[in-house]
């Protein structure tokens, strides 16, 4: 009896030995942040002098903050336009790639990861240029199909940056989700497609009734792959538009960064970050909650 509680001790300490790094980057990069970013929201500070003690100001300012709700709701927009362009678009191409065209699936997986392997900054720039008012190829493109009065400065209009940047996003981050899902659709036992092909089904109905229930776990995760990834986006907008012009295509993150590194409001972008997180969670619990449910029903 000893014996064994010696050896469950021993194997107790080697599994926290070999858990210990992962645990001190968990504290040092993830706990300790969120932790001091919700310290810092209670102080006005401006990275420099000492920092103000003001409670729940902070809060209250950012409950009033127009720009933050607006930018917020962007965020939901883009996560929304991601479950639908993303997630069940890739499906519907996985499946189209696996199961209708499989002889040229590598070739279009190819072509489709492409963005995903070049770097963020490098698309944002490359798309500035395609959306150039004057030799870019959006408008060249136009015109050339005699839609003259469609050309406009996509990014520098109000009307038409927020759109043209969740444009961007969806051509970015499509190509992940394909590779995710081809893999998904692959693991579905052939037997079941011959079995609903005996029963006259098409593809159309094959997708629905067979490949959709059959990947739906794959489908939970990869929305929540793309509701946070959704929530905390900022790199192409940074470099499209900046959140411009006059705010018409900030997201939190944006926003965040000028508060912070801009007006040099480190208290008031900690409260941003703090709220952002805080949402983020709340709402990849909500999807995750109710994609539960449906997978239950």
């Amino acid at each position: 009896m000893s014996t064994d509680i010696g050896l469950a001790k021993r194997h107790s300490r080697a599994t926290l030995l070999f858990l210990a790094p992962a645990l001190i980057f968990v504290f040092a990069f993830v706990a300790y942040p969120v932790v001091y970013a919700g310290w810092l929201s209670m102080f006005e500070w401006d990275g420099a002098s000492a920092p103000l003690f003001i409670g729940a100001g902070n809060f209250l300012k950012l409950a009033a903050d127009p720009v933050f709700w607006a930018s917020l709701g962007r965020n939901l927009l883009v996560a929304l336009s991601a479950i639908v362009f993303q997630v069940f678009l890739a499906l519907a191409i996985a499946y189209c790639l696996v199961r209708i065209v499989p002889a040229f699936s590598r070739i279009f997986l190819f072509f489709y990861l492409v963005p995903v392997m070049v770097s963020e900054i490098c698309i944002g720039l490359l798309w500035r240029f395609m959306y150039n008012p004057y030799f870019g190829l959006v408008n060249a493109a136009l015109k050339a199909v005699g839609l003259d009065s469609l050309k406009r400065g996509w990014l520098g209009e109000s009307e038409t940056a927020f759109l043209a940047v969740v444009v961007v996003m969806s051509f970015t981050y499509l190509g992940l989700y394909v590779l995710l899902f081809t893999a998904a659709v692959r693991s579905v036992p052939e037997s079941v497609y011959e079995a609903a092909e005996l029963d006259g089904a098409g593809d159309f109905r094959k997708f629905f009734s067979i490949t959709v229930p059959m990947v739906w776990d794959a489908v939970r995760a990869n929305s929540l792959l793309a509701i946070i990834g959704s929530l905390k986006t900022f790199s192409l907008v940074f470099v499209l538009t900046n959140g411009g012009p006059s705010h018409a295509s900030e997201v939190v993150s944006t926003y965040l960064y000028k508060m912070g590194f801009g007006s040099f409001q480190m208290g008031y972008a900690a409260t941003i970050g703090f709220v952002q997180m805080v949402l983020t969670a709340l709402a990849a619990w909500v999807v995750f909650r109710f994609l539960r449910r449906k997978e239950d029903a």
